[in-house]
């Protein structure tokens, strides 16, 4: 039974910034919550860190939105309340650890339907007036899309919850995951090109997606993944992880 942490051909110094703090958390977490993690990235060697583990788990955190950037791991120890003053700033001790681990374990063992949520909002919003939102509802497409993540009970998008690209922003930091057209289900998000308009894909493949219609200041336009070509070139598509 293995009951230390071994550390198997990693050279802190050669760690970026992300890998250094992923790093930090697995070498101060109890052998038990490390081989918790191992058995969550489906990996083998229990109680080892190499770079196999070291980069599955920089990835899970990716995946359940743990930014680990220096600002975001002083915010998360800030937040949580954890000694981020003086020498122990950006630090990630034993306890900042174990709250990391609860936080991941929690992330990943909650599995709500987040896709069913949006895609059971976006149905019921369907035909929605936009005229209270941005310019008469002319530009209220990224608007539509967090009028309808609020109905599914899910936080807003986007330190400007009314201008695509923020939205488009926080995806990329942590709140979602790019797919392919292949990959893409019912409820994930389809950004046109350009980043000028969002909507939300309403089957498998995102095929039909709904929008916001300008002209005509409703929650109603149904059209293709890359919007009828309205803008000039293929939309990206990502789901929303949290």
């Amino acid at each position: 039974m293995v009951t230390a942490v071994a550390i198997e051909a990693i050279d802190p110094t050669n760690l970026s910034i992300e890998e250094s703090y992923a790093f930090a958390i697995l070498k101060n977490l109890p052998v038990d919550q490390l081989n918790q993690l191992k058995q969550l990235m489906k990996l083998g060697k229990p109680g080892v860190i190499g770079l196999e583990t070291l980069t599955a788990f920089v990835q899970l955190c990716k995946q359940q939105g743990f930014d680990l950037s220096t600002a975001d791991v002083s915010a998360f120890k800030e937040t949580h309340r954890l000694n981020n003053t003086g020498a122990y700033q950006g630090i990630i001790g034993p306890q900042t650890a174990g709250v990391y681990f609860q936080e991941i374990v929690a992330h990943s063992t909650a599995t709500p339907d987040l896709n069913a949520a949006i895609l059971a909002a976006a149905t019921s919003l369907r035909g929605m007036c936009t005229a209270d939102g941005p310019d008469g509802g002319n530009n209220a497409c990224a608007w539509s899309v967090n009028r309808v993540l609020s109905k599914a009970g899910i936080a807003p998008l986007g330190d400007n919850p009314n201008y695509v690209p923020s939205l488009y922003e926080a995806l990329r930091n942590g709140r979602g995951k790019q797919v392919s057209p292949a990959e893409a289900k019912a409820g994930d998000l389809v950004i046109a090109f350009g980043e000028a308009h969002i909507g939300i894909g309403l089957d498998d493949g995102c095929n039909h997606v709904l929008s916001n219609s300008s002209s005509r200041a409703l929650f109603q336009w149904e059209s293709d993944t890359n919007f009828d070509d309205a803008y000039g070139g293929s939309s990206t598509i990502y789901r929303l992880v949290r």
